[in-house]
């Protein structure tokens, strides 16, 4: 039935939803991913810096957007000068980046649920021809999303900055992410290559949690799935 058809699609969709907000919680808000990368690239001695204040910056941003905080208040020592880690621009558009981060979690949880909602629907009313629907809607799904990734993967390829300036004017409806190098902590204890390497983190754990779907899903659909299932108007 077209319903079921629609149904399958959506819920493919609230997976790879569901894949995403997990990925981007899991990578970004890891201080492991971080600190491990401020070590190889030397970064504490080139913002001159300990490695411990350093550490303690990233683990109090992190702790903020997660909510396990509310204050972005603590000192930092730079070139022997101690001051306040963050300033009031930067506390600002943490603001932002808490709401946007809330929200993405907010769409996870709630695609998570309307998953679930549609799992037990089509249980109920298809039976033995769930997994038949579910894997196709998977297939259909995972398509969009390979073109999104192909589009997106060579913009990134190409001009990272480019694409990350155009995030931040989607997500944000001001100019508090636009940073100063010579006044702003934050910037410079999360340089661009930061967050391409985040980004493709992000990437590579969705590829990896979406993959093993789209095999069984390709599998089912070519050796167990009723041929003409989502076609018929009645249970067989």
């Amino acid at each position: 039935m077209r319903l079921n058809r629609i149904l399958a699609f959506v819920w493919g969709w609230l997976l790879i939803i569901v894949c995403v907000v997990g990925s981007v919680n899991t990578m970004a808000l890891n201080e492991d991913f971080y600190i491990q990368r401020y070590e190889k690239m030397n970064l504490a001695k080139s913002l001159h810096v300990s490695q411990d204040d350093l550490n303690k910056s990233i683990e109090l941003l992190l702790d903020y957007i997660r909510d396990d905080t509310d204050s972005l208040e603590d000192t930092i020592t730079i070139n022997g000068y101690t001051q306040n880690t963050f300033n009031e621009r930067e506390k600002s558009h943490m603001v932002d980046v808490k709401a946007l981060y809330q929200n993405a979690i907010g769409v996870g949880k709630a695609s998570f649920v309307c998953l679930l909602v549609i799992l037990f629907y089509l249980a109920i009313t298809q039976k033995k021809k769930t997994v038949a629907y579910l894997t196709k809607g998977i297939i259909q799904a995972s398509v969009c999303l390979i073109l999104v990734f192909v589009f997106f993967g060579i913009w990134i390829g190409i001009d990272f900055t480019g694409f990350w300036t155009w995030f931040h004017t989607i997500f944000f409806s001001n100019n508090l992410w636009l940073l100063n190098p010579v006044t702003d902590f934050m910037i410079n204890m999360l340089p661009e290559t930061i967050f391409y390497q985040l980004v493709l983190s992000c990437v590579l754990m969705v590829c990896v949690l979406i993959i093993p779907c789209i095999v069984f899903s390709i599998y089912y659909q070519r050796k167990r799935a009723p041929i003409g299932f989502e076609y018929e108007d009645h249970i067989s």
